[in-house]
């Protein structure tokens, strides 16, 4: 049996060609990810479209629901989002749900950050939007980079071109580092990033596994990944 030490249900947008890849490389032997994509459609629908995806992996026995587009989660700042995992629980019959918004904060937290410079592939006023809701969370922004990459191109970048765009951010005050976006290729990096600037790193998608193996009861220890899943 596939998942015979946990199941994790994860809605994606329909463009996203990173996630999958990165959470088969980082779940433990026995944990298995199960994926329902969402249509293409507006940022603003993705929340109301992803429920049906919810009930639908409920019936794959998933132990859990990771709603997986970060910018549609963020953009509802934390109160908006708290309700969004509160609908996506109920549509799944009561199962835990979280978001890439939600598992961004607590990792951070976990990190220690209080501080934090973000480096996000998304236009501006998307990125802005991250920012506020950091702050909102609790955190204090250092420095935020927004890259405006389209959707294409942010699935394309390779891990070399986001190391160099994290060394030109301006770290002064910053005691962690946060990369957005779940389709952006973060994972390679993270520990030369962490190597070379002293920083903790949390990404969208290490972020999302470590909640999921927390909520699993799974041992979240996944060397080579980050302080984060180094010391878990």
């Amino acid at each position: 049996m596939y998942g015979w030490r946990g199941r994790i249900g994860v809605i994606i947008p329909a463009d996203n060609a990173v996630l999958e890849p990165e959470f088969h490389r980082l779940c433990p032997e026995g944990v298995a990810t199960h994926v329902a994509r969402l249509g293409k459609s507006e940022r603003s629908e993705m929340p109301g479209n992803s429920l049906p995806h919810a009930t639908a992996l409920m019936y794959t026995r998933v132990d859990l629901i990771a709603y997986m587009c970060a910018a549609s989660s963020f953009v509802l700042g934390p109160e908006g989002n708290l309700a969004l995992c509160e609908r996506l629980s109920e549509a799944a019959g009561g199962l835990p749900a979280f978001t890439a918004s939600t598992s961004m904060a607590a990792a951070l937290k976990a990190v220690g950050a209080t501080r934090v410079a973000v480096l996000a592939p998304h236009p501006p006023e998307i990125a802005e939007k991250l920012g506020t809701y950091l702050e909102a969370s609790g955190f204090g922004v250092t420095g935020l980079s927004a890259l405006g990459l389209e959707l294409a191109a942010i699935n394309d970048s390779p891990p070399g071109k986001i190391y160099q765009a994290v060394r030109r951010l301006d770290l002064a005050g910053a005691d962690a580092i946060f990369i957005a976006a779940t389709n952006f290729r973060a994972l390679d990096v993270i520990e030369a990033i962490e190597a070379d600037t002293g920083l903790p790193v949390v990404t969208s998608n290490q972020a999302a596994l470590w909640q999921a193996l927390g909520i699993l009861g799974v041992e979240r220890r996944r060397p080579g990944f980050g302080r984060l899943l180094n010391a878990a």
